[in-house]
């Protein structure tokens, strides 16, 4: 994926947290947000029903977010050294 594209991933996925900011903060402690594509993809109990979901979308993101409902998401890119960038 080119740069752009993840860029722009990003910022859509960074108005989906915004708009369904008081939709996950009320599932709270114990739950997991997944946000790719400009969408609230999931909110789950676990983490890895939570990545699942992201992984189950075809095309794969160029950028996806999954984390805690009571805590804020982390909207950076993140590489992990193995050939993904998330």
């Amino acid at each position: 994926m080119s740069p752009a594209t993840i860029e722009d991933e990003l910022e859509m996925n960074r108005t989906a947290y915004e708009e369904n900011r008081t939709r996950i903060r009320q599932a709270g402690c114990g739950h997991y947000a997944a946000i790719a594509a400009g969408k609230l993809i999931a909110l789950v109990a676990t983490f890895e029903d939570a990545v699942q979901a992201i992984q189950s979308l075809d095309p794969p993101p160029a950028h996806y977010a999954v984390f805690p409902a009571d805590e804020e998401p982390a909207f950076e890119i993140i590489d992990d050294f193995g050939g993904e960038v998330h």
